[in-house]
């Protein structure tokens, strides 16, 4: 009977309905693991959240059709590995995209306003002296905002904060400057976005690529006067560089939902730094109560169609050729 394999540490009382509800149709078997992973060699499909396959992981996995993760980034699979072996790599691609645009969006204004910092300030019974930093707050219309990848989540994003009357410019490698402007952002190169922005955003994978996108070198593209707004992966900033930055005055601030290790450590320089111009979030940007159900369903719909011999509608590594074969 093929498995269909959750190696991650679950609660065991998880139902996990819709999951063995497919496998069930398919006449498989859902198994729940304890992160021991005594079964994962003999999976034909393989469920997870956190557990990292690098190539030496996947090269072990001889019965594997499927890989899918409970989210929409997939770098802890190593893609190149599961397309050389026959591995489809899924995800649940609408997951969480409305939240994150939600947080990044409380983000950008909090950052804009100052807001966490004047919350801190009148609590701490500094009602009438913050009234002297009224200065460095801008209008939000006169404020250009660059935005880091224009997918799902960026989109959204850019319509959040379309009403606000930001100036708003964009980048993607993969969308043409028609495909850009047509969603009321400006198109422009990444380099040119960091000089111009006020408040940049990323909105990207963490691929080889996208790792360290934002380097010393472009940093210093970036007006003392601007911010950083990340909400995608840690080790999208080279964080070290961000940290310089800041503490040279060289860029005003960072709204940081993700680090490069996560939880950070209780003396990491990003927590001693004026929350004035730092506000950190704990990952906390894909939660809602809604999440769970959509990821459910997503996740299952992909190994309905791979035990049924389709292609699941979100595939990682399109230029795969499956083990066994699939119809679109």
């Amino acid at each position: 009977m093929p498995t269909v394999y959750i190696p991650d540490p679950v609660d065991s009382l998880m139902p996990f309905a819709e999951e063995r509800a497919a496998a069930e149709a398919a006449g498989a078997e859902l198994v729940l693991g304890d992160g021991a992973n005594p079964q994962i060699r003999d999976a034909e499909v393989i469920l997870t959240t956190w557990i990292r396959f690098p190539p030496e992981a996947i090269h072990a996995l001889e019965r594997c059709r499927l890989i899918v993760r409970y989210g929409i980034g997939v770098d802890t699979i190593d893609l190149a590995a599961a397309s050389a072996c026959g591995i489809v790599v899924g995800n649940a691609p609408t997951y969480c995209m409305h939240e994150v645009a939600d947080h990044t969006a409380g983000l950008a204004l909090s950052l804009a306003r100052r807001i966490p910092w004047l919350d801190r300030e009148v609590r701490a019974g500094n009602w009438a002296s913050v009234q002297q930093h009224m200065w460095g707050v801008r209008r939000l219309s006169s404020l250009t905002l660059g935005i880091v990848g224009l997918g799902k989540i960026g989109r959204l994003f850019a319509q959040r904060m379309a009403p606000f009357g930001f100036r708003m410019l964009g980048y993607d490698p993969f969308l043409s400057d028609e495909q850009i402007a047509a969603l009321g952002v400006t198109p422009t190169t990444l380099d040119e976005l960091l000089r111009q922005a006020d408040l940049v955003s990323l909105h990207v994978p963490l691929t080889p690529q996208t790792r360290q996108l934002i380097s010393a070198e472009r940093l210093r593209l970036m007006q003392p006067s601007a911010a950083i707004i990340n909400t995608s992966r840690g080790p999208v900033i080279d964080e070290a560089a961000l940290i310089d930055a800041l503490r040279e005055n060289r860029l005003f601030g960072a709204a940081l939902d993700v680090l490069e290790a996560e939880p950070p450590a209780a003396d990491h320089p990003l927590l001693a730094l004026d929350p004035q111009r730092v506000i950190l979030t704990p990952h906390f940007a894909a939660s809602s109560e809604q999440i769970g159900p959509d990821v459910h369903r997503e996740v299952s719909a992909a190994v309905a169609a791979v035990l049924a011999g389709r292609w699941p509608p979100s595939v990682m590594n399109p230029g795969v050729v499956p083990k066994q074969p699939l119809t679109h």
